[in-house]
């Protein structure tokens, strides 16, 4: 046996038997010769000793919050669980913090090897006098080992455990590594770990900026910061402050002066609370993440852990950069829409305005107000509303089932009759209110009206989608096959509408809109029609790294060809005549070029949409109460109407928005 590695196996024992002595187990000092003959290292001893298992090969790395951007990369929020961490190299901690924490945690951590038996000396004798563990005389290394490798809890056996790991830490690694682990690991109160996110969050300042007496602050509430941190106590903190600084000049670390004008300045916080920009956004980023029932985007969770609970700790506490596809432009401009129609969050509809690039898949705007994201106060008054909601009837899994869409979704079906072999100068008779046969429920006649019960009398497709003509797109559904015009749609990219199931062979009503659909789906359906007959899966991550720039996943476009061109061309021909002087909304034709699109209004004017696409974009326009209640004797943005269309506030809510990201 070399005599450094005796000395070294001295050293290790020397620290283990102090720690003994002063827990009370001496009944183990006999034996302590015989194992320093025989120890060579530090496992040696650890396993002839104490019967300890080995310090981790894969020591733990601090939780770091995770990070969302929009589609240029700049980030729009911050996402933490319990734990808020950011974590900073050893480099960008000023010196006068680093000493601040030294002074009062550890003044001779460069001198020991991972226990200062001195300390734990000094403590044992009050120790043994109270007859338990009172005072603590843990190192930095030791606290470190606790915090993230053992746990709290006052027993012989973690004390023993955190003792031989300290020691096998610090062969492990050096001293600025240790420190480093340790300032971003330790707990400073208010829900912060670290002394990074700790300077942000309590005085709104990277922590290279922080002065003398920030610095001690922070020091200080290490040890107790759940009672000493600045915004729980001010107070006890502002003592543990001037207790730190009286250290510091004590051990040489700061002028007399330097202490005495610290201790004079008064705590001023700059308190920094979390704030989620983009509410809607981030909550379906975040679940689409970690919750199985989200769909949207195949590949995604499996690349980010395979359980739940493993992709709940990567999205709170890894460190992830998460880049979606968020244009803030556009995304800007349809909320400025959404809000100069829709003011009024306690008397107002809801409304939505999304935007998918069509040629991609790629969510680029979504808008929904005028009520705020978020849970209903607990203090509400029975009779008081609640002006926010949790529900995004936008976008499938958000809370919603989506909505009916009226006629919006009439060209679903002329899709299908051009797709089977229908020409646009297919005509039918089309009175309003007349008997039609092999719809409806079998022995009751289904008798659909026209708007205002016009009566258009024979019209070939081209009329019958320019007059949204009801009884027409009945008849027509009913020729190309109800099972057809589902297959269609669901083609299309309606796969998030579980009623459209229920539309059996005589459910002709399918072609009025009355199956429940999200905006989402509706404006990357129209965009098959934009983008020459191929329908791109709508998206709203483009790329997940890890803490260290690894890319976990990246989106793959997921387009397919879902009609042909001739089909397509159809369409966007088809799809003129709405917004034509002669159609349903002339607005979107005079504001917007190359614009094509459809209105809706549901049964009872429960729902009112526009739908349509111009330059890259697809856009769907929406309005309607959270709860099913009809558009009609209503106030919408200082406008009276006895009853809200397609027309009336989607169509040039939709107009204005595409002519200013068009611009």
């Amino acid at each position: 046996m070399s005599f450094r590695s005796l000395s070294r196996g001295l050293r290790t024992l020397t620290g283990v038997l102090v720690v003994v002595f002063v827990l009370g187990v001496l009944a183990i000092a006999p034996v302590i010769p015989i194992m320093v003959a025989a120890a060579d290292t530090v496992d040696t001893t650890r396993e002839q000793l104490i019967d300890r298992p080995p310090l981790p090969e894969d020591l733990p790395v601090a939780a770091e919050i995770s990070t969302v951007h929009e589609a240029s990369g700049e980030p729009i929020a911050e996402l933490s669980g319990v734990e808020r961490r950011e974590p900073v190299d050893l480099a960008q901690v000023p010196q006068v913090l680093i000493d601040a924490v030294l002074a009062i945690e550890d003044d001779e951590f460069f001198e020991h090897n991972g226990v200062n038996h001195q300390s734990v000396l000094r403590a044992a004798a009050r120790n043994l006098a109270a007859g338990g563990i009172e005072e603590g005389a843990s190192t930095i290394t030791q606290q470190y080992v606790k915090m993230t490798l053992l746990g709290p809890e006052q027993t012989m056996d973690r004390k023993l455990h955190e003792v031989v790991w300290a020691v096998e830490l610090e062969q492990r690694l050096d001293k600025h590594d240790i420190l480093e682990r340790y300032l971003n690991a330790v707990y400073l109160g208010d829900g912060v770990y670290g002394v990074g996110t700790a300077a942000q969050h309590y005085f709104n300042k990277p922590v290279g900026e922080l002065t003398l007496a920030e610095a001690a602050a922070l020091a200080g509430a290490i040890q107790a910061p759940s009672t000493t941190n600045p915004v729980a106590n001010p107070e006890a903190a502002t003592s543990r402050r001037d207790l730190v600084l009286r250290q510091m000049r004590a051990q040489g670390r700061i002028e007399p002066e330097e202490a005495e004008e610290a201790m004079d300045e008064e705590l001023v916080l700059d308190v920094q609370e979390e704030e989620v920009a983009e509410p809607f956004w981030i909550d379906y980023v975040k679940r689409l993440i970690y919750d199985e029932a989200m769909t949207l985007q195949p590949g995604l969770q499996e690349a980010i852990g395979e359980t739940r609970q493993e992709r709940v700790d990567a999205l709170f506490e890894g460190g992830l950069r998460i880049h979606t596809t968020l244009d803030p432009a556009l995304h800007s401009q349809a909320n400025e829409t959404l809000a100069a129609y829709l003011d009024d969050p306690e008397n107002d509809p809801l409304g939505s305005i999304i935007t998918v690039e069509h040629d991609t898949g790629a969510l680029r705007a979504l808008a929904l107000g005028p009520r705020q994201f978020g849970p209903c106060p607990e203090d509400l008054d029975d009779d008081e509303p609640c002006l926010t909601t949790q529900v995004n009837p936008a976008m499938p899994d958000a809370g919603g089932s989506g909505r009916q869409s009226g006629s919006a979704f009439k060209p679903f079906v002329a899709a299908a009759a051009l797709a089977d072999g229908f020409d646009r100068d297919e005509e039918y008779d089309s009175p309003s209110g007349e008997p039609i046969e092999e719809c409806g429920e079998v022995g009751q006649d289904y008798e659909p009206r026209n708007f205002d019960d016009a009566d258009a009398g024979e019209i070939d497709l081209v009329e019958a989608m320019q007059r949204s003509n009801n009884v027409y797109f009945v008849k027509l559904a009913r020729d190309v096959g109800v099972e057809r015009v589902v297959e269609v749609a669901r083609e299309h990219g309606l796969v998030a509408s579980p009623s459209l199931d229920g539309f059996g062979s005589r459910s002709c009503s399918i072609a009025l809109g009355t199956a429940e659909i999200f905006p989402l789906e509706m404006a990357a359906g129209y965009g098959v029609w934009a983008n020459e007959g191929v329908y791109c899966a709508p998206y709203l991550i483009e790329r997940v790294e890890d803490r260290f720039g690894e890319v976990l996943y990246e989106h793959e476009d997921r387009c397919e060809r879902v009609v042909d061109e001739d089909v397509a061309q159809e369409m966007r021909s088809l799809l003129q005549e709405p917004v034509s002087s002669d159609g349903t909304a002339p607005v979107v034709g005079s504001q917007v070029e190359n614009a094509r699109g459809k209105t809706g209004t549901t049964q009872n004017f429960v729902d009112a949409w526009f739908v349509g696409y111009a330059g890259p974009y697809s856009t769907a326009a929406w309005i309607g109460f959270e709860q099913p209640t009809p558009l009609t004797d209503i106030t919408i943005g200082g406008t009276y109407h006895d009853r809200v269309t397609g027309g009336a506030v989607p169509a040039p809510m939709w107009a204005d928005y595409m002519a200013a990201i068009l611009d």
